[in-house]
Parts: structure tokens; C-alpha cells; sequence
């Protein structure tokens, strides 16, 4: 099994956490900004990322992939009750949606860019509500995770969208604009205590 990316952590990250996770071997297959336009029409969609199964058959969709990683390997980290996987899924969901609220500001003016993500983390801002949602969900959930009593995908969304948010590379979106929430980050502590994600990250992205 194969799975295509940038060489960053975006939008394969989750994917490459649950099976790290859950101990599935697998190609990680990264590759530079600039190698783009040749492989880019090699994939499916013109997008990634891509996951090609042993048998060769590609799957694009970046969350339709996470899903399907949370369900191989041991610990199993997508539910098999309905319910609790339903609860995973509107989480996987919520952290999802924090991209499209952000991307309504790409490409304008950088006053405009500023003005408008200022207003997002604003009291009763679009992304302030999403991040007060997750946040409670978290202070809730006494595992420490952020849905149920182990790690699941959810997890697997949460940690690199709050490392992109908190990176300091989106203007307007300053690094420490998650510390007052506990929840969060009671979940990303407890998450990178988890032994195959600890030492994935200690070897992909050493300090």
C-alpha cells in the first residue's frame, strides 16, 4: 500500500498518524512542490492524496482514505458500533470544515486577508465556535482523546490541523491562538503519547 503527498504534513497526515498508529505497513511516498506538475497528471483526479491499494487500485479523497486507515491494523482506531462511529465521524467532520472556513479567505488583498481572519477568531467568530465546539467535546471526553476511551481518526484530523493553525505561516492567525483551549490541548498531549505516533514524529520531524 502507497500513499501519495506533498512533503509536508497537510492533508495525508492524518492518514499517515492512524496507520502509524495501528502499525499498517506502508509507502510513504512524498515529494517536493516543484515535482508536482510531472506527477499531477499520474493521480486519478489531478489531486492528492492518493492511496494505491496492493491490488492497484487508486483511492483519492483525503478524509474517504482516513476512514478507511482507521479500520486496518491493531488497535482498530475507526469504531465498529454505529454510534461511536458516528460520533467519530462528526468530529473527523467539524475539524474538517475549519479548512473551508479558512480558505474563504485565500488569495484576497492581504488587508482584506487580515480583516476577515480576524473576524473569524473574533468572540463570536466562524472559526471561534468550531474551535469552542471541538474544545468542549474534548474537556468532556475523560480519556483524554477526543471521542471515546481510545484514539480514533478524530485524533488523527485534530493534531495537524492544530499544528497548521499554530505554525505561524497563515497571516492574521497568530501561533498562540489555541492556548485557552484546554481541551484541545489535553487531546494533542495525550495523542503524542501514543508509542507509534511518538516515534513516527520523532523521526519524521526531529526538533
Amino acid at each position: 500500500m502507497k500513499l501519495l503527498y506533498f512533503d509536508l504534513r497537510g492533508r495525508a497526515e492524518m492518514t499517515r498518524l492512524a496507520l502509524h498508529a495501528g502499525g499498517v505497513p506502508f509507502e510513504d511516498v512524498r515529494f517536493s512542490r516543484s515535482e508536482w506538475p510531472e506527477i499531477k497528471p499520474t493521480t486519478p483526479r489531478g489531486a492528492t492524496p492518493v492511496l494505491t491499494l496492493d491490488d492497484g487500485t487508486a483511492v483519492t479523497e483525503s478524509v474517504a482514505i482516513l476512514r478507511y486507515a482507521g479500520k486496518l491494523g491493531t488497535p482498530r482506531l475507526y469504531p465498529e458500533d454505529p454510534v461511536a462511529a458516528l460520533r467519530v465521524d462528526e468530529m473527523v467532520d467539524i475539524v474538517g470544515s475549519t479548512t473551508g472556513i479558512l480558505a474563504k479567505s485565500f488569495g484576497l488583498p492581504s488587508e482584506e486577508q487580515l480583516a476577515m481572519r480576524t473576524k473569524m477568531l473574533s468572540e463570536d467568530g466562524e472559526l471561534t465556535k468550531v474551535l469552542k465546539y471541538v474544545d468542549e467535546a474534548a474537556k468532556a471526553n475523560s480519556s483524554g482523546f477526543l471521542v471515546g476511551p481510545e484514539l480514533t481518526i478524530a485524533d488523527c484530523a485534530l493534531r495537524p490541523f492544530v499544528y497548521w493553525l499554530t505554525a505561524g505561516i497563515l497571516d492574521g492567525i497568530p501561533k498562540d491562538c489555541l492556548d485557552q483551549y484546554k481541551g484541545i490541548a489535553k487531546v494533542m498531549q495525550t495523542v503524542s503519547e501514543v508509542p507509534a505516533i511518538k516515534r513516527y514524529e520523532a523521526e519524521q520531524y526531529p526538533a
